[in-house]
């Protein structure tokens, strides 16, 4: 299996075989660059995950040939709202006036692991055995002229060297925690649960978009379209226990509470998990560098974490690219100072911002955010600045900027 070469010392490795490994991966073996990338998992993870592309995403994968595949194995959004459940009122924001500034003006509702499948299948045509599976790294650590790592692969430990290293191993991050690097933040004080269901909510509730975020009497929750399910989330209440917030009973009677007496709904997934808001102290030490959920973690509302591991995905990549054909690798210290900025300054900031105004529980407050939406979406100017925020475009370029 040529990745497993153990003399292979010159290639990049990779740590984490999700949306930001793998997406790294394939932009540098498609510029020749020899990679490996170690993933603890035996599988793709089947956890539906992430499920919103926003446009500027979708454009770069366009690049890699992945933008058209995941478009055809998921569901175009092109409008998204707030709502009050049980009144109506609502503020629905139309992603077409983006379309002079993007090839996919609508959020794509799609699993990540429809990402990591089509991505590792390209990488696999590209540079066969380079993506391994049961691979635990135990121990990371470099020098001036290379790193290495002890691993674990399928009960057999080894030592491979490369060039240069990247960390794209999640919140948990093996890589990250051996650095000894800080990851400063919180933990919100409330859970959330993702609920996946075949159920055609679409036939039984009008007005609803692709994308709806709902106030509702009592607590809110989301409704999000893809190919074949509505994905629910919500936040069960604080003193519940997590058995219970799972449990087919609670689930059935939150699902009920959007359309009564409509159950049994047929459940494919129901994943709890916590909310975090943190950022790693630094994304390069030495030939080190970090990437997605490994450096920087955020609200999941607004669907940016995901989107922004693949946006460090590729600006990691035009700089190693270059890096590796001879140019100074100060260009890495340029990544770390544009990611880091896109993921203090916008990514986190305007997560948290969504992740408060969505569990607003005053009435007066919802309504106040409510009129202010609705006013921007009156104004054509705000209404397409706003959507270029949300989208994720001007954080993208704003951190380009950065020298």
């Amino acid at each position: 299996m040529a990745g497993l070469n153990p003399s292979a010392h010159e290639r990049v490795i990779i740590v984490g075989a999700g949306p930001v490994g793998l997406v790294a991966a394939l932009r540098l073996a498609r510029a020749n660059i020899p990679v490996i990338v170690l993933e603890a998992a035996d599988l793709p993870h089947a956890e539906p995950r992430a499920s919103t592309f926003h446009p500027p995403t979708v454009d770069l994968l366009d690049e890699l040939g992945l933008g058209e595949r995941l478009v055809a194995l998921g569901r175009p959004a092109r409008t998204w709202q707030y709502c009050m459940f049980e009144t109506g009122d609502r503020a629905v924001f139309d992603l077409s006036v983006l379309a002079k500034d993007t090839n996919h003006p609508y959020r794509l509702q799609c699993e990540q692991l429809n990402l990591v499948i089509e991505a590792g299948k390209m990488l696999e045509a590209e540079q066969p055995g380079a993506l391994v599976h049961k691979a635990d790294v135990t121990k990371v650590s470099q020098s001036e002229t290379g790193v290495a790592i002890d691993v674990d692969i399928d009960g057999e430990k080894t030592r491979l060297e490369g060039l240069w290293l990247i960390g794209a191993d999640g919140a948990s991050s093996v890589v990250r925690k051996d650095l000894g690097l800080a990851f400063d933040g919180e933990t919100y004080p409330t859970t959330s649960i993702s609920i996946g269901t075949p159920f055609p909510f679409e036939k039984q509730i009008d007005g609803l978009c692709g994308v709806n975020y709902f106030w509702a009497d009592g607590w809110s929750f989301s409704m999000f379209q893809t190919k074949n399910m509505w994905r629910v989330g919500y936040s069960p209440p604080i003193d519940m226990d997590d058995e219970t917030a799972v449990s087919d009973q609670e689930v059935q009677s939150r699902l009920s509470r959007i359309l009564p007496g409509a159950g049994p709904f047929e459940i494919v997934t129901a994943r709890l998990y916590s909310v975090h808001r943190r950022l790693v102290e630094r994304m390069r030490v030495g030939r080190i560098l970090l990437a997605g959920d490994a450096a920087h973690l955020n609200s999941p509302s607004g669907g940016f974490g995901m989107n922004g591991g693949v946006h460090d995905a590729f600006n990691l990549t035009d700089k190693l690219i270059r890096v590796w054909n001879g140019e100074d690798n100060s260009l890495l210290d340029l990544y770390a100072r544009q990611r880091h900025f896109a993921a203090s300054a916008d990514i986190q900031k305007t997560s948290d911002a969504n992740h408060k105004r969505h569990r607003e529980k005053d009435t007066g407050k919802r309504m106040a955010a409510l009129k202010e939406m609705q006013d921007i979406i009156a104004d054509e100017a705000k209404a397409y600045k706003f959507l270029r925020e949300s989208s994720l475009m001007d954080s993208l370029e704003r951190a380009n900027a950065i020298a």
